[in-house]
Formats: C-alpha cells, sequence, structure tokens
C-alpha cells in the first residue's frame, strides 16, 4: 500500500507540472518574444544588429550596392500589437516587420518606427549606405556643384550618360532642364532650405540617385574665402553732397592682398564716375574712373600697402556720380578648415601597430576631400606607408616604398572609390619606420 500511495503522489506531482509548462507555453509563442506584454505595454525594438550612435551620430546599418535589395527584418514586443513603419530621409516607404526593396544611391537616414494600437511608439535612426555602380551616371561631388540657390538656374557636371531628362530635388521636379556636353543644367524649384536627395532620370525612363545637396536662398560662398561688410545701405552717390566714408578703425583691420568689392547699381545721369580717397580728398586709393557706366557690378580692386598707409591714417571715402552704392565687402583667401579624424603619437609597426578611423568617423569625409596624415620619421630599416581597410583587403593607397623621401603631412585626394571602401570597413593607416600624430581632412 505504501508504494501505491507512493506512485500516485508522484503521478499528481508530474501532472501538475505538466499542467504548469502547458499553461506557460499556451501563453507564448514565437510571435511574441516577451509573453506578458500586452497592447497596454510600450513597444520595443529588440534587434541587436542596429548600430548605436557614436559622437552624436547614427551608426551605419550596412553599405550595398544599389543593384542590391535592401532587406532587414525587425522584430518587435508586442509583436501582435504593434505595426513598423520604414522611413527613408524622412519619407515612408514601406509597412511591416521585413523589408526586401531596392533603393537609389545615396547615403541615407533610415527611422524605424514601432507602434502599438494604443498609439504607443519607439524608433530607431541609422545610417544606410547604397552604393552606385563605377557605370552609373554621376554628378559633381565638389562643394560649389553640390550647392542649389533657390530660383536660378544651376549648371553641372554629369558623367557616364548621353542624356537627362528629368531631375529631382527631394521629391520636386526641377524645370527647364537640359544635357549638352557632359553639363546638365535646370531651374532649382522654389522650396524650403535644407539638405536635399537629388536623382536624375535617363531617356529610358531609369532614375539614380546622385546624394546630397545643399538648397539655399543665398548664392554659394566659397569656404576657402572669407567675406566681411564694412558697409551695406542704399546711397546715390553724388561727390560731396552724398558719399560713404568708411572710418580709419574699421579700415585697420582690412589686411594687405585683400580684394575690396563695390556692389552698385546704376542709375540716370548725364554721367558716371568713380573715385575712391581718403576723408579729406588728399590721397587717392582708386583715382577717378570716367565712363564707369562700362563697367559691370561689382567693381574690384586689390588692397595693396601704399592703399593701406593711406586708409588707415585717414579712412576710405568711396564717391564719384551716377550710381547707387549698396555694399562694400572685403573678401580675403583663407585656409580651408581642417577636421581631425584621428590624433595621437604611434609609431606604425604593421599589424602590431597602427591607426584605425572607423566606419562612422569615415562616412563624414566628402568626395573629393584631401586627407593629410600627419607622421614623423624613426629611425627604422626602412620606411613604408600603406592605407588600407579594417581587414586589410581592399586598398585606399596602396603600399607606398621609400616612404622617408615624403615631407608631412602625406596627403591625397579621397575619391568615390576610396569612400565606397572606407565606408564599409573604415580606414587603417599602417607601414613601418614612421610616427604619426594626426589624421585630418579638408574639403
Amino acid at each position: 500500500m505504501k508504494s501505491m500511495k507512493i506512485y500516485r503522489y508522484m503521478l499528481t506531482v508530474a501532472l501538475v507540472s505538466f499542467g504548469v509548462a502547458a499553461a506557460l507555453t499556451s501563453c507564448s509563442s514565437d510571435d511574441d518574444p516577451f509573453f506578458t506584454a500586452t497592447e497596454n505595454d510600450a513597444p520595443r525594438i529588440l534587434n541587436t544588429d542596429i548600430p548605436e550612435w557614436s559622437k552624436g551620430e547614427p551608426g551605419t546599418l550596412m553599405s550595398i550596392e544599389r543593384t542590391t535589395n535592401f532587406t532587414f527584418d525587425v522584430v518587435t514586443t508586442p509583436k501582435r500589437y504593434t505595426t513598423v513603419t520604414w522611413w527613408l530621409d524622412g519619407e515612408k516607404i514601406f509597412e511591416g516587420d521585413s523589408i526586401d526593396m531596392p533603393l537609389l544611391a545615396g547615403d541615407h537616414l533610415l527611422k524605424i518606427v514601432a507602434t502599438t494600437t494604443k498609439g504607443l511608439s519607439t524608433s530607431r535612426t541609422t545610417k544606410l549606405i547604397v552604393r552606385p555602380l563605377d557605370t552609373d551616371p554621376a554628378l559633381a561631388s565638389d562643394a560649389k556643384s553640390r550647392w542649389l540657390t533657390v530660383g536660378e538656374t544651376k549648371t553641372i557636371a554629369c558623367t557616364n550618360t548621353t542624356g537627362v531628362t528629368k531631375v529631382f530635388v527631394g521629391t520636386k521636379e526641377a524645370t527647364n532642364v537640359s544635357f549638352n556636353n557632359d553639363k546638365l543644367t535646370f531651374d532649382v524649384p522654389t522650396m524650403d532650405e535644407g539638405e536635399y536627395m537629388v536623382s536624375i532620370e535617363d531617356a529610358t525612363g531609369m532614375r539614380y540617385g546622385c546624394n546630397w545637396f545643399t538648397v539655399s536662398n543665398d548664392a554659394y560662398v566659397d569656404p576657402g574665402v572669407k567675406e566681411t561688410v564694412l558697409w551695406e545701405g542704399d546711397m546715390d552717390i553724388n561727390w560731396g553732397d552724398a558719399n560713404v566714408f568708411i572710418s580709419a578703425e574699421k579700415m585697420s583691420d582690412v589686411p594687405v592682398g585683400a580684394t575690396v568689392r563695390l556692389i552698385y547699381e546704376m542709375i540716370d545721369a548725364e554721367y558716371h564716375a568713380l573715385r575712391v580717397t581718403n576723408q579729406d580728398w588728399s590721397k587717392d586709393i582708386v583715382p577717378q574712373v570716367d565712363g564707369f557706366d562700362a563697367y559691370t557690378s561689382p567693381y574690384e580692386f586689390t588692397y595693396t600697402a601704399d592703399h593701406k598707409a593711406i586708409a588707415d591714417e585717414k579712412g576710405m571715402l568711396i564717391t564719384g556720380f551716377g550710381y547707387k552704392l549698396t555694399k562694400v565687402i572685403i573678401v580675403e583667401g583663407v585656409a580651408p578648415a581642417e577636421t581631425t579624424l584621428w590624433e595621437g603619437s604611434t609609431e606604425i609597426n604593421w599589424g602590431d601597430a597602427n591607426v584605425f578611423v572607423s566606419v562612422d568617423d569615415m562616412a563624414a569625409v566628402p568626395v573629393g576631400a584631401t586627407i593629410h596624415l600627419y607622421h614623423e620619421m624613426i629611425d627604422a630599416e626602412y620606411h613604408a606607408l600603406r592605407v588600407t581597410n579594417q581587414d586589410w583587403s581592399k586598398d585606399i593607397v596602396p603600399q607606398v616604398d621609400g616612404f622617408d623621401a615624403y615631407t608631412s603631412p602625406y596627403e591625397f585626394t579621397y575619391t568615390a572609390d576610396h569612400k565606397a571602401i572606407a565606408d564599409e570597413k573604415g580606414m587603417l593607416v599602417t607601414g613601418f619606420g614612421y610616427k604619426l600624430t594626426k589624421v585630418t581632412f579638408t574639403e
């Protein structure tokens, strides 16, 4: 009897255990990672393969060629109550847990949003790089080419194509599109200022992404040029009755070699003349220019040491007759600003000691930039430089032997091919026989 009671007890425990397990199994499923979550709970995106942000910038989710579909699966909770939407550069492109679609080439900003039936939401933002093919049509990548002034006609170099029929700035289609001699011309549409993805369409209807452009109401200003406004107004110049005077104190800041730029409009008058002198008209900076209506605005002259001696003593007076002066600008050439990618002191020794600049940091370097490698030579049996990627599979700068013959900094132009390599696997500076102290770039 005793053995029978033990058997009945064990059977009861087994059945109870089975019931608990069954209850747990019935409440959970592969579709709902947290089976206790309900539609009243806040949603979560559970993916661990979406990169974290670094230095205030989102990480790069992946880098693919434009002929490869963008495919990705998002895992959320509570799954049965959550809808996932996908936003590319601010536009909704898809709804669902799994995306599989082609995208235009470009460096995109991807936002994945999970929203529950109760209106609760969360999101993850990341970068997505879609690389163009080497044979794809491409627009010039320098900063001036990629500056679009609202309402003006833009002409930009375009390669790898025999024609362009349509141009899109963001979602807006440009007008008056023409293509001749590898130059694309179009009128910039009226739109808000900002950064926009530009795409073009050829005669076959094939559309190509051309990456980001700046849209502004202002004209482009070369970053290697500093402009300082000395005076601005609306003055009908009429010799002693109406002229513009800039004090000696203000002129003391103008360096020798700068360009003085006078912005003006012609007005109806019996004649037109310009003269730039000092406060008491005793010494001329620009002697009288008669027939001034034959000149186009702006009138410019180089500010010499003799000019500076005059103006630093008694200022600069702009006078004459028959024109309206609206602005006086000083234009100086300045060295382009350098952005530091890495700084330290590493004696480069192949795999034992090198410098790696991450994918996220290299993503900020535009095509056409100049990379500067600051270095010092050290005693060694030989000296060599190599710039490659993280796994040494693709070179940005193939091995340079006899590197001791080069002066610091070593510089090279960052091409589209370089960017495709570094945006995928970063940039590694290696070699032998030198100390690397800084890696920078200028645009």
